[in-house]
């Protein structure tokens, strides 16, 4: 029987974390799980792309790894995190190994290896201790760098010293999203604070990891022109505890109830030069700062009114090469007029509306009257 959420509103409510209850609910009503077969030995998905986790850029493995799911899941879930949706309740532990050989035979002399699981690799109701020790026998010693994801929950001292983990190759990425407690209860329902953040980021660097911390930009409920201001303020508060920082813009994902709300045009994904303005500010006073856009230049992505593969470009390098000229060249070239027109029109509304795709929904209509 899974947790129910009345236990993890008693538990967060006595750990002293910040839960809003209808929220909470509400995240969890638009859950559909998965029961399509799927195939148990193989990650969901496995390829490669640039990164800098060794200080510069270079190629870097990916892997998606087919768990059980994230704890939190299990009692609500971030408004709109989706990841829920390649879970399967019919992972063992001897799946999990087949998913690990799997990738030590596809690494083929790549040194650095990202891994991703539906919620946080330290969780070992999601990868046990054997597996996990499994994993670093298996890759540990052909990698030089890895990193992980974790909820803060999860980053202490024994559960980190419980198994053979190679400390000093393991950058762990942690989710704060943002620093301003009430975001993170009542925009993103992330069942945590920033001083969580803090104590999981203290733990893992004292033990001699590193730490890379996500910030989410522009959640629900927020608008654009606010969601600016709030990154560039986490960025500000979360910088002496981590070793770089990734601005990763929504991207709508299925059955959230974020999607929820961008499917009655209610809330529209941020737009590509916000990403490229943050970062080209940021890099500029010395933030150690990148992006990596998923599903930019799309409908649920970060996008412009119209579509701008240079400016992606442009951000791609900017991150990778943590150089933001070329990008802020390009930015000063350009006419952002329409732009600050469409943030100061959403930020004086209640919702984020979406009304470019109002207004093609009424174009393409065919009205009687």
């Amino acid at each position: 029987m899974e947790p129910s959420l009345d236990k993890c509103l008693y538990f967060c409510t006595n750990k002293g974390d910040v839960l809003n209850r209808h929220l909470a609910i509400s995240a969890k009503k638009y859950i559909k799980f998965n029961h399509k077969e799927v195939e148990l030995n193989w990650p969901v998905s496995f390829w490669r792309e640039y990164d800098r986790l060794r200080g510069f850029p270079e190629e870097t493995a990916v892997v998606v790894f087919r768990t059980r799911g994230c704890s939190w899941y299990n009692f609500s879930s971030c408004t709109m995190c989706g990841y829920f949706n390649d879970i399967s309740r019919d992972i063992h532990e001897e799946n999990l190994i087949s998913q690990i050989d799997y990738v030590a035979e596809r690494l083929g002399g790549i040194q650095v290896l990202k891994v991703f699981t539906s919620g946080s690799f330290l969780d070992q109701r999601e990868i046990p201790l054997p597996v996990r020790d499994y994993f670093f026998e298996r890759v540990g010693e052909s990698v030089e760098k890895i990193l992980i994801e974790s909820r803060t929950e999860y980053i202490n001292k024994s559960n980190l010293m419980a198994s053979s983990i190679p400390l000093h190759k393991i950058r762990i990425a942690i989710g704060l999203e943002s620093s301003d407690d009430n975001i993170i209860a009542n925009s993103i329902n992330k069942g945590s604070t920033f001083s969580k953040y803090v104590r999981a980021a203290q733990v893992a660097r004292e033990l001699g990891t590193e730490v890379r911390t996500y910030l989410l930009f522009k959640p629900l409920f927020v608008s654009e022109a606010m969601a600016i201001e709030d990154v560039k303020r986490s960025v500000r508060d979360a910088y002496p505890y981590t070793s770089d920082i990734s601005i990763n813009p929504v991207n709508v994902q299925k059955n959230t109830l974020l999607e929820h709300f961008w499917r009655r045009m209610l809330y529209r994904p941020p737009r590509l030069w916000s990403v490229a303005i943050l970062l080209a500010d940021l890099l500029e006073e010395g933030y150690r700062v990148v992006s990596f856009p998923t599903g930019a230049n799309q409908l649920r992505g970060v996008h412009n009114e119209n579509e701008d593969k240079k400016l992606l470009q442009l951000i791609l390098k900017a991150s990778l090469e943590q150089d933001p000229s070329q990008l802020r060249e390009y930015i000063e070239s350009s006419d952002l007029s329409r732009y600050r027109t469409w943030l100061e029109i959403e930020n004086s509304l209640p919702m984020e509306t979406d009304y470019s795709r109002i207004v093609e929904s009424i174009s393409q209509s065919s009205l009687t009257i």
